[in-house]
């Protein structure tokens, strides 16, 4: 009677734990307050053009309805401009609905990369799908406490919730840790993959993989939720693999995986550091 009150107990706790991990993706997402300031501005040649100050080091799409839309990268964005004496039409002169996106449609995603597990190498871990998460996240099993790493290389965004981390990768897709207890990274700041990113929580740590979705988008903007999640491939013991639910795996990280998007120049940093060590 007294270990069936303790089970009914734990499994409320996990369905809250979960259903507030996806109020955390959720507000992971929402892009910061004053992070884009656009500004009409003169040119050094006396013309005028619309700029977009991007104060994150994520990307953001821009999309306006019945117009072009833009990407904005970290930094200024030249998005419009009229030389001095032109005659060009101002299609910013009118008011128009416009929306802000984290992120920017894939460029070079492949499904095979390989991603490294959030523990550390020869260490195991198994995971599940969160069922109450609106989309797809997979809970890795790792002691309370215990360090998280990053799975895959990128820049980390700015966010409202200080404790959970959200990485932008090269190929412009994202993972968002979640349930961390500590999160060591700010925003701005590069990771490289098999990098302590934080501290597991409670029930470990929870990660969901997506990009913004170009299929999502119609003339008249997103239709819907404009994210497509995904289950990628992770360097194991087995081998590069995708994860069956609810078994063990090792963690396989090596330095081939580490520098598998490194610069040259990045990777013989990288293994000088190491070697003089």
């Amino acid at each position: 009677m007294i270990q069936d009150f303790r089970y009914t107990i734990l499994f409320f706790f996990i369905l809250s734990t979960s259903y507030a991990s996806a109020q955390s993706l959720r507000k992971l997402m929402e892009m910061p307050p004053r992070i884009i300031e656009s500004k009409w501005e003169q040119t050094p040649e006396g013309g005028t053009e619309l700029n977009y100050y991007n104060e994150d080091l994520c990307s953001y799409y821009l999309f306006r309805e019945n117009d072009r839309s833009y990407n904005l990268n970290p930094g200024k964005n030249t998005v419009f401009r009229i030389e001095k004496g032109s005659n060009a039409d101002n299609s910013f002169k009118n008011s128009s609905r416009y929306m802000f996106f984290r992120g920017q449609f894939p460029k070079g995603f492949k499904i095979s990369t390989p991603y490294a597990l959030p523990i550390k190498a020869g260490k195991e871990t198994k995971w599940q799908i969160a069922l109450q998460e609106s989309a797809k996240t997979m809970i890795f099993q790792i002691q309370e406490g215990d360090t998280i790493y990053a799975t895959r290389r990128g820049v980390a965004c700015t966010t409202v919730l200080p404790q959970q981390l959200l990485i932008y990768h090269p190929d412009h897709t994202f993972a968002a840790y979640l349930m961390m207890s500590q999160n060591f990274i700010q925003g701005g700041e590069e990771v490289i993959t098999g990098q302590p990113i934080g501290i597991a929580g409670v029930l470990g740590v929870s990660i969901s993989y997506f990009f913004l979705d170009n299929n999502k988008f119609d003339s008249n903007g997103p239709l819907g939720y404009p994210y497509s999640h995904f289950t990628p491939v992770f360097r194991t013991d087995k081998g590069d693999i995708k994860l069956d639910e609810k078994v063990a795996y090792k963690s396989a990280t090596d330095d081939e995986l580490i520098m598998l998007e490194m610069t040259k120049r990045e990777k013989k940093k990288f293994q000088k550091q190491k070697y003089s060590k």
